[in-house]
């Protein structure tokens, strides 16, 4: 039942299963995500249309955001022992999308602004 649920969730806008998730954000495969990637997508579920609140402008993680949530997963990770006390003690909320999400994320940068334009016309003048 779980299996289904993670493949009909939906991790960001339209996008739907772990699968897609994976691709959206990262452009790999889920075998291929990190531990801090794999957190992150985990992280989505809850708010899956304002993923886009979780970065700062260049695409970067919100580090203080997401800090306690990594290290609350790392450490349920480690008493699982899933992870090693050194993998858990690596975790920390610093990802890099590659996907389409990172298109929807960062801010082009502007070339002009409402005094250069005024300038412009001042000077056409």
């Amino acid at each position: 039942m779980y299996e289904v649920y993670l493949n009909i969730v939906e991790w960001g806008p339209f996008i739907y299963g772990a699968r897609e998730a994976s691709r959206f954000y990262f452009d790999k495969e889920p075998s291929r995500l990190t531990t801090k990637e794999a957190i992150f997508l985990a992280s989505i579920i809850p708010k899956p249309k304002h993923f886009h609140s979780s970065f700062n402008p260049d695409g970067s993680l919100k580090i203080e955001n997401n800090k306690y949530y990594f290290q609350k997963i790392a450490e349920r990770l480690q008493a699982k022992e899933l992870l090693t006390d050194e993998q858990a003690a690596a975790v920390r909320p610093e990802i890099e999308l590659k996907g389409e999400a990172l298109k929807m994320i960062t801010v082009p940068e502007v070339k002009s602004d409402s005094v250069q334009m005024a300038s412009d016309i001042y000077q056409e003048e």
